[in-house]
Formats: structure tokens, sequence, C-alpha cells
């Protein structure tokens, strides 16, 4: 994880400073972080986290993330994540706030606080297009939202996933499970997919 300068809020958003990503993260300062999730029609794309990642290595996460730079906007990361993580262009107009999140995460060797303002990008390529960031990205892939609410709620124990791993041309298919996710946690993946579901049908 590339360490980096990030600016530093108190729980009321206010501006307090800043800090360096890993002490934000080693003493759960709250920060800010981008969310985008892709969507294409009824399916979201998913991204395959590095297997060498320092968290959550080999999991499925957010179609693309990251922290905000000091002094950055939300949008103005948005288009730098997308083009570093999944090699694709596109302009801050292209996104569409649905809200911001507050993401509280604590594990054994760190305590995330953020703020994540998270927007939806209605996409305009193909999952081939994606030009995957080395140690960072192993996989992009799509499912339906339909899905993915049916697991999250506990409605079904599986469901299939398809796109394609780094280094590969042929379409990979996988039958997941909650546990092969990032644990943002039911009440976050619940909000996001019903939020999509919702605007999948406008």
């Amino acid at each position: 994880m590339a360490d980096e300068v990030i600016d530093i809020y108190d729980s009321e958003m206010n501006l307090l400073g800043t800090a360096m990503k890993s002490q934000a993260h080693r003493e759960g300062l709250w920060h800010k972080a981008f969310h985008c999730w892709i969507v294409d029609g009824d399916k979201v794309w998913l991204q395959l986290r590095g297997k060498d990642k320092n968290l959550y290595p080999g999991l499925l996460d957010i179609s693309a993330a990251g922290h905000l730079g000091t002094g950055e906007t939300a949008k103005q990361a948005g288009v730098r994540e997308i083009e570093e993580e999944l090699g694709l262009t596109v302009r801050e107009e292209d996104f569409t706030k649905l809200f911001t999140y507050r993401l509280v995460e604590d594990t054994p060797d760190m305590f995330v606080r953020e703020f994540c303002p998270t927007y939806v990008l209605k996409s305009a390529w193909n999952l081939k297009d994606v030009i995957m960031q080395p140690d960072e990205v192993d996989g992009v892939f799509e499912a339906r939202i339909s899905d993915l609410i049916a697991l999250f709620g506990g409605d079904e124990p599986s469901v299939t996933i398809r796109g394609y791993v780094r280094g590969s041309t042929q379409p990979a298919e996988r039958s997941v499970k909650v546990e092969n996710f990032v644990p943002h946690g039911q009440n976050y993946y619940l909000k996001i997919f019903s939020t999509l579901d919702r605007l999948s049908d406008k």
C-alpha cells in the first residue's frame, strides 16, 4: 500500500490538517476515500484485489476506489483512480453522486475511519477494455445487481460472476459467496446494491 499525504478530519467532517495515510489507518483518524460503482444496465462491476495487497488480498471489492490526496476533490480522485486501476479515461461530469458513507472497519493492524463520497458511473466499455494495474488489480468481473442483493440478504448462498483475470484474455466464471468480498459489512452492500437496483429501473 503506497503511502501518501492525505487530509484529516474530525468526526463531523471538519478539516483538521494532514497526515500520512499509514498514520491515519494506524491511529483511526478520519479521512476521505472515493468509491465508485460502475454499472452496465442491471449489472455492476466488481474488482478483484491483487493477491499481494496488504489489506484484503484476493477479495472482491468496489469497482474502483482510493484515497483522496491532500486538497483533492472526490471527483478528481475518481478520474485518477479509474485511470490508474482500470486504464479507463473518464471525466468528472461522468460521475453521479449517490451519498457519502461513513465507513468504520477495525482489523488487528489498522483502524479505518473514512468518509466515502460514493458515485455511480455508467459503463461505456466492455470488461475486455480494462487494463488492470499490476499488484493492485487481479481481475474485473460483473454480476447481476439482483443476485448480489439476494446474496447479501441471505436468500442465496452463492452467485455467479463473469469477467477476466489479469494476464488472460479468456473469459472467467466464478461462483462466489459473501466471504469472497471485502468485509465492508452487510448493511453497506445492501445499501449500495439496493440503490443501484432502483437506478437500473429508470
